[in-house]
């Protein structure tokens, strides 16, 4: 009786061996499908991407051969990818993932002749939306739904992989940068101001415009996309001393060398305060009232005020004020034309305003040695 209980408990006990290790068999199928199906997922994806790459770049190479070729300029290859780092709270949108982007950097060479028109004129739109945050699948979509209408956004969309995150989300809420976008993957040269800029009082320079806008600014990033800071001074230099060598890429590397950009926040607020004294250029910062500007604007200041959260910005920018009409107040916004090309209410840019900047030169200040923001100031 006893060996009987025995051998039926070493059955029982064999049985439940037998089932374990069945299961774990099992189990183990089913991870190794798992992963198999994984991989090929991968293998496939991977090679989607490469297939979607060398038919952007054909595509957009041969476009930019073919379109230059007629003006007796042929690029060779494609700009330099240089690490640098993005601006947080003042660039000219948020970040959808990762901290910066690369970006290429200028080649060397004989500038491009000037054309008639200056690239605020030829890309500029009758209106943009308020910027937004968005996520990578949001900046897609919103994409997706540009491209409806404009076929160079399409196209961006269809090769998304090829772009930095920042300037896809940047795009998602501005389309005016597509000409700009659909560029980043050429060879770049720097360009100076044309005619039809400097027959202008108050010329709009665009931080985004790839005269500039390539050029590194911060950790992985450049002008386009976290140069607001560097652009408003350029264009407040410009209006008051007419320097047209201080371009929003010289401003910036003058920044990144002289530690008034900070990564993790950007370009410090004494950018503005340190470098305009250089050129002759006096800076104050008075109350932002109504009449405060208005009567700086009066006598001939140039007004910058840092930006929060609202019609331009999701998270920090600069814009330039130069005027008021009896609508409201003149501005260059350096992110966008369209705002630009419309007057805003004292009430619209108080409720945004961070802070507020006075330029101006005077007859009596003293007479300042002018000093290259291309060497550092100890």
């Amino acid at each position: 009786m006893q060996q009987r209980k025995i051998s039926k408990r070493l059955e029982r006990n064999i049985l439940v061996a037998v089932l374990l290790v069945i299961w774990v068999c099992i189990a183990l199928c089913v991870i190794q499908i798992v992963q198999t199906a994984v991989l090929r997922a991968q293998v496939k994806e991977q090679g989607e991407q490469i297939r979607r790459a060398c038919n952007a770049i054909e595509t957009f190479h041969g476009a930019a051969l073919e379109a230059q070729s007629g003006q007796g300029i042929i690029w060779d290859g494609f700009g330099e990818l240089e690490s640098g780092g993005g601006a947080v709270g003042n660039s000219a949108s948020d970040t959808v993932g990762g901290e910066g982007m690369p970006c290429p950097q200028p080649v060397e060479g004989t500038l491009p002749q000037a054309e008639s028109l200056s690239y605020p004129q030829q890309c500029g739109l009758d209106y943009v939306d308020k910027p937004q945050d968005r996520t990578a699948r949001q900046v897609l979509e919103r994409l997706e739904e540009l491209g409806r209408e404009d076929e160079r956004i399409a196209a961006i969309r269809q090769n998304s992989g090829l772009y930095p995150e920042r300037l896809l989300e940047a795009l998602a809420n501005n389309p005016e940068m597509a000409d700009f976008v659909v560029r980043y993957l050429e060879e770049h040269e720097p360009g100076g101001l044309t005619e039809s800029e400097k027959q202008e009082d108050f010329p709009l320079f665009l931080q985004w415009d790839p005269r500039w806008g390539y050029a590194s600014y911060g950790k992985n990033s450049c002008i386009a996309v976290s140069g607001c800071g560097p652009t408003c001074l350029s264009m407040v230099l410009y209006y008051l001393t007419g320097n047209e060598e201080l371009t929003p890429d010289v401003i910036g590397d003058y920044s990144m060398e002289n530690g008034y950009y900070l990564p993790g926040t950007g370009t410090l607020w004494a950018l503005f305060e340190d470098t305009a004294p250089l050129y002759g250029v006096y800076v104050s910062q008075p109350d932002p009232s109504e009449w405060e500007m208005k009567a700086a604007l009066d006598g001939g200041a140039v007004l910058v005020c840092s930006m929060g959260p609202g019609d331009f910005t999701a998270g920090g920018h600069f814009i330039v004020l130069y005027g008021y009409d009896e609508d409201g107040f003149l501005i260059n916004d350096p992110n966008c034309v369209a705002r630009s090309r419309v007057s805003w209410s004292y009430e619209q840019l108080r409720r945004q305003m961070k802070h507020l900047w006075v330029f101006e030169t005077k007859q009596d200040l003293p007479v300042y040695d002018y000093v290259s923001v291309t060497d550092p100031v100890w």
